[in-house]
Formats: C-alpha cells, sequence, structure tokens
C-alpha cells in the first residue's frame, strides 16, 4: 500500500476513533447548557520505550506523573488497533484521573504497529481531586509508546448546577 493511502487511512481511522470517544460521552452532553468544558495541552515526556516501561512525567495543564498499559492490540484493516489505559497523578494533593484509551498505528515495513505514527485518545474513566466531577477526551499522536516526547491536546468538562 502506497505511504500516502496508509497515512490517509490512518487519518481517518484516528478522527473515526475521536468521534467514537465523543459519541460515547457521559450525560454531560445531555444538557450542554449546564456544562463547562476547557482545552488542555502540554506533554507526555516518557522515561524510556514501552517495551521497558510505560511511565514517566506529563506537563502543562495536567502536569505531574503518568503509567500506562496496553491491555489489547491486533491487526485491523489498515493498521493496528489497540486499546490500554493510563493514570495521571497530579502530585501535591491535586489528586489523579484514570483513563480508557483507544489507538491506532500504521503498519511498518515489516506489518507489525508502527508506533511512531500512532494516535491514541484517553478518554476520562475516574479521577479524584481537582478534577473529581470531570469527563473528556485528550488525543495524543506520536511516538510516546518509543520513548518520546509527544504533545497531547484535548478538553475536560463537568457539569454545574443550572442557574
Amino acid at each position: 500500500m502506497a505511504a500516502g493511502h496508509r497515512r490517509t487511512s490512518m487519518v481517518f481511522g484516528a478522527l473515526a476513533l475521536l468521534l467514537t470517544a465523543a459519541g460515547s460521552a457521559t450525560t454531560l452532553t445531555e444538557h450542554p447548557r449546564d456544562t463547562v468544558c476547557r482545552v488542555v495541552r502540554g506533554t507526555l515526556v516518557p522515561l524510556c520505550n514501552a517495551a521497558i516501561c510505560n511511565q514517566g512525567n506529563i506537563t502543562g495543564d495536567l502536569s505531574g506523573r503518568f503509567t500506562s498499559k496496553v491491555t489489547s492490540i491486533y491487526p485491523a484493516g489498515s493498521g493496528w488497533i489497540y486499546t490500554s489505559w493510563t493514570r495521571i497523578d497530579l502530585g501535591a494533593g491535586k489528586g489523579w484521573i484514570e483513563t480508557d484509551n483507544d489507538g491506532v498505528a500504521p503498519f511498518d515495513a515489516k506489518g507489525g504497529p508502527d508506533l511512531s505514527n500512532g494516535t491514541e485518545v484517553l478518554s476520562i474513566s475516574e479521577a479524584s481531586g481537582d478534577y473529581q466531577d470531570y469527563s473528556g477526551t485528550v488525543v495524543l499522536a506520536g511516538a510516546h509508546a518509543l520513548g518520546k516526547p509527544t504533545a497531547y491536546v484535548g478538553h475536560v468538562c463537568r457539569h454545574v448546577a443550572a442557574h
């Protein structure tokens, strides 16, 4: 398959993941007038390659330490699909965030997952402290699984009392 076609397929796959994550949002979407959202962005900075460990630091709006684990991975269509979970410890009494993650990666030259071009959508499943009543998603696109710093962007939302 041509590299351009593979990249286009992966982009559409990533968009499909994001739309699926957005479509499965919690009850916050039932009353958008009572929901407050804000953008979060920063960088995931792994301490090592995922084959060795899945932990490191997270900087930006969500800052602290993270731990992650892949729970499934399999070839599908034009690449690989995987699931994982992440826990972010925000530090200094700010609490923690746990996410359920869906990712895609194109095939590499040998047919395995090309994790240098992976895209992952992290959906908040549980949180404490500063983010206890929040839902939201964060998207990573890059080589964090290979130990390289990777930018993230997303949104966090909370339901507020109606006026």
